[in-house]
């Protein structure tokens, strides 16, 4: 009867106050369980589910927990097998209380252990830690220690008042045995300078890893640089300097007696007399003993006779003489008109090496100089020559890639005649984003299996593109697969050198694997991270899960990168997840301390800003879209 009665109380309850009180009247949330007795005559508590690790792995396999389990609870009675923590099972490690995490598809386990400093995983915003006034930070992919806002230009910002950095430190032996050293890479070397008395930061400054190259950072142990005798007049030049043409490819080489082997910076010197031309030296160290100073010589002399420089180096100085000569080669006039670009097309965003003919009237057979100029990324140079005593042609070798698409016209002067070349740049399905450097580099408009006749900057269905696991050519899966588990996924990970057969820093394009059209690769993981670091970031869409409506935006002024948040495809099954909130793209580069992993770009597109990791690293077998990169 009491049970009777305590079953017609609860309905009462749910259907009076939505509320349920299991040993109370008066509950206080959705459902309000009170102890039946305090003196601990009676056992308390409520038992949710009961599962094993394994269980939860099993039920990974049939897709049964997704979007509608978000939240759900169970009490695991064992750990997943090691084999079996993977997936959604990831962290189910040991016996506890698990909840369902549909944000990442994973068991996140319920307490105080379930934190950053025991568990992989990734963090859903910033996070701030303070010990004893001693901070810190996660923002945006950045770390500060010391304080809670790392600088926007830092990826690692340490900052006290009290304590410095200290490097590895190891002997000139030890450094010189580092494998395959970075570049880039900094150590501290304890005796490197002084006869072995002096240490000194080192930084290797060679891209090939194969072939080191450290150089100090230490201007105490390096010493300023000295020069006995800078000899001038024994200087060599290569090339001609014309009147009224901008010097190109003219260097000039002045020999030293003397030097210390110091340094001496970048340096720049101004002609006279014949004004207009500068003579450029870069920072450099002098040999110990006898050398050279190779000087770049830029500007447009401003007539014929001789551009003197007065240049001191290194506690030496000289005064530097070049000739002028009068420009005599002309031309009665120039046939633009009849123009020949080979190859015939130029294409935005793609590398274009080819030649332009432009054919001449009446040359007088006079000899003529280098001349270069540059153009919508575009670099035109006439290689110096001689003309043809009547008629002939001007051959200008083209190298770079058009950064813009539509009429270019390009103004040619010439031995006292001028016309405009004209050409159309095609549009390609690519566009030009802020790298490192002040550079620029051409990305795909679109993602792989992208309908290219849509607007890449308007997040639908269609541009989401085909799903690709790590080091394959084949389409694994595309937005119309469903997307539950997927009979027959490849479970097994690509070889190392599956996309790439080259280095980080010279990418080489394994055109056997590498699913990206000609001229294009996949990216390695610090070309994304340039991306990353060097565009603003904004959002399209709502971000709610299954959406195809969702994107991240990289803009380098008016140039757009649209990714959308395509989810991805997990590793076991091809179970899709997280498509609408999340953007999940490969990288060319393996993740070295798991030989089963890759580097890949992650978006995690809820939190405002976004988080962007361009350093996160996934299983090969995933299934994640692909934005392809220009050679």
């Amino acid at each position: 009867m009491k049970k009777t009665n305590l079953f017609v109380c609860m309905l009462l309850g749910v259907f009076t106050f939505g509320q349920v009180g299991i040993n109370n009247t008066s509950p206080k949330v959705t459902l309000d369980i009170a102890a039946k007795n305090s003196d601990g005559s009676t056992r308390e508590g409520f038992l949710p589910p009961r599962l094993t690790g394994d269980v939860l792995f099993e039920a990974m396999g049939t897709g049964a927990y997704g979007t509608d389990q978000h939240g759900a609870v169970v009490f695991v009675t064992e750990a997943a097998s090691e084999d079996n923590q993977v997936g959604q099972t990831t962290r189910v490690d040991a016996m506890g209380y698990y909840y369902f995490n549909e944000h990442f598809d994973q068991w996140w386990k319920i307490g105080s252990n379930n934190n950053i400093y025991n568990l992989d995983g990734h963090l859903p915003s910033a996070r701030h830690v303070n010990m004893n006034t001693n901070n810190l930070g996660f923002v945006g992919g950045r770390i500060g220690i010391g304080t809670v806002s790392p600088d926007p230009s830092a990826i690692l910002d340490l900052f006290s008042k009290n304590a410095g950095f200290l490097p590895p430190k190891m002997t000139e032996a030890q450094m010189n045995t580092v494998l395959n050293p970075a570049h880039g890479l900094v150590i501290y070397c304890t005796d490197c300078f002084g006869g072995g008395t002096l240490g000194c930061l080192m930084l290797n400054d060679s891209l090939d890893p194969l072939v080191p190259q450290w150089g100090s950072l230490c201007s105490s142990n390096v010493p300023t640089g000295h020069i006995i005798d800078l000899q001038c007049a024994s200087a060599s030049i290569s090339g001609t300097v014309h009147s009224g043409v901008a010097a190109s490819g003219i260097t000039v080489t002045v020999p030293y007696t003397g030097g210390n082997g110091g340094t001496y910076p970048a340096l720049e010197f101004n002609s006279t007399g014949v004004t207009g031309l500068k003579a450029n030296l870069d920072s450099d160290h002098l040999a110990n003993g006898n050398g050279s100073l190779v000087f770049n010589i830029s500007g447009t002399p401003s007539g014929i006779g001789t551009a003197s420089f007065s240049i001191t180096v290194a506690d030496a100085s000289c005064t530097l003489d070049i000739p002028v000569v009068d420009f005599t080669a002309s031309v009665t006039s120039l046939d633009c008109s009849s123009a020949v670009f080979s190859p015939t097309t130029i294409t935005q965003g793609m590398a274009y090496t080819g030649t332009l003919a432009i054919p001449y009237i009446g040359g007088n057979g006079a000899p003529y100089p280098q001349q270069t100029f540059t153009q919508n990324g575009l670099t035109f140079t006439l290689p110096a020559g001689t003309l043809v005593a009547g008629n002939g042609n001007l051959v200008y070798n083209i190298t770079g890639t058009a950064t813009t698409s539509g009429a270019m016209v390009i103004p040619i002067n010439f031995g006292g005649a001028s016309c405009n070349a004209n050409i159309t740049v095609a549009t390609g399905n690519s566009v030009m984003m802020c790298m490192s450097g002040n550079t620029n580099r051409a990305w795909a408009t679109y993602n792989l299996g992208a309908d290219t006749s849509l607007d890449p900057n308007i997040p639908v269905k269609e541009i989401h593109g085909n799903y690709y696991q790590w080091g394959r050519i084949a389409v694994a899966a595309d937005t119309d697969t469903p997307s539950g588990a997927i009979s027959g996924w490849n479970t097994t990970p690509a070889p190392n050198d599956s996309w790439n057969t080259g280095t980080e820093a010279a990418p080489i394009k394994n055109t056997a694997n590498d699913p990206c059209p000609s001229g294009f690769r996949v990216p390695t993981i610090t070309e994304w991270q340039s991306l990353g670091n060097n565009n603003t970031v904004s959002k399209v869409g709502t971000f709610t899960t299954g959406s195809f409506t969702s994107a991240i935006v990289f803009s380098c002024g008016a140039n757009k990168l649209t990714l959308p948040m395509a989810g991805a495809r997990m590793q076991l099954t091809g179970l899709l997840k997280n498509r609408g909130i999340q953007g999940f793209y490969w990288s060319n580069t393996i993740f070295g301390s798991f030989p089963g992993a890759a580097y890949n770009m992650y978006i995690i597109g809820n939190p405002n800003p976004p988080i962007i990791l361009s350093n996160d690293n996934g299983e090969r077998s995933d299934g994640y879209p692909i934005r392809c990169i220009s050679e």
